[in-house]
């Protein structure tokens, strides 16, 4: 009975060592291998990178395209400033202070006007005023620009009729021919003419103040009597 005891205690303990034996062989090998999960990450982490290449690598090699002209034409182009033509069609809008009328003129561009671009024309314009506001009585005030492009340009012009003359008299002092606008009072013109000198009808005609109501009769009348 003892033997058989000890039969069945040596069995028992070589199942034991077989088990721990096998047990820790299963362990080492299973250490030795990566895991699933790590092996999937690092198989994505070349992916990732490699992804992450192909996303920027067109950022880094994109670039703007700008067409190459050779001689910077294109810029040229866009800096050459408009310009009137013959085609330039001129519209005048005249305002008359005296009472706010206004009227609209459509008529050719000037010649003087033409190839001028927008400061050029506005400086035309404005030693235009000066010379008219001088040169002519027709109660012209100033003009300025107010519509520009190679098409149409248009022009605002300000008169003041009201204080143009509304005619002359032709009158005689101390023996003299002289001028005077319509308010009898303010001194037009000068003239070297002697009332004695003159037929006897236009001397009354003088005598008692004679009218007429535009300039141009008014140089009409000195030469029909100058000398």
């Amino acid at each position: 009975m003892k033997k058989g005891y000890m039969i069945g205690l040596f069995f028992v303990c070589s199942v034991i060592v077989v088990l721990v034996v096998t047990l820790m062989w299963k362990r080492h090998t299973m250490d030795g291998f990566p895991k699933e999960d790590e092996g999937r990450e690092q198989a994505a982490e070349p992916m990732a990178e490699e992804n992450s290449i192909q996303y920027r690598e067109p950022e880094k090699a994109g670039r703007s395209i700008v067409p190459d002209t050779g001689d910077g034409d294109a810029s040229q182009v866009q800096n050459i400033p408009a310009v009137t033509t013959r085609d330039t069609v001129c519209i005048y809008q005249d305002i008359d202070e005296k009472d706010g009328t206004v009227s609209i003129v459509e008529e050719k561009l000037s010649e003087k006007y033409i190839g001028l671009n927008r400061e050029e024309l506005e400086a035309a314009l404005e030693e235009d005023t000066r010379m008219r506001a001088l040169e002519e009585d027709n109660g012209f005030r100033s003009q300025h620009l107010e519509l520009f492009s190679p098409e149409r340009i248009k022009v605002l012009r300000i008169y003041d009729t009201s204080t143009l003359n509304k005619g002359y008299y032709i009158m005689e002092v101390d023996g003299e021919i002289r001028i005077y606008k319509d308010d009898k009072e303010t001194l037009y013109y000068r003239t070297d003419l002697i009332l004695q000198n003159l037929p006897e009808s236009v001397q009354q005609e003088i005598i008692e103040g004679k009218y007429i109501d535009s300039e141009v009769k008014v140089y009409h009348f000195l030469e029909s009597y100058s000398s």
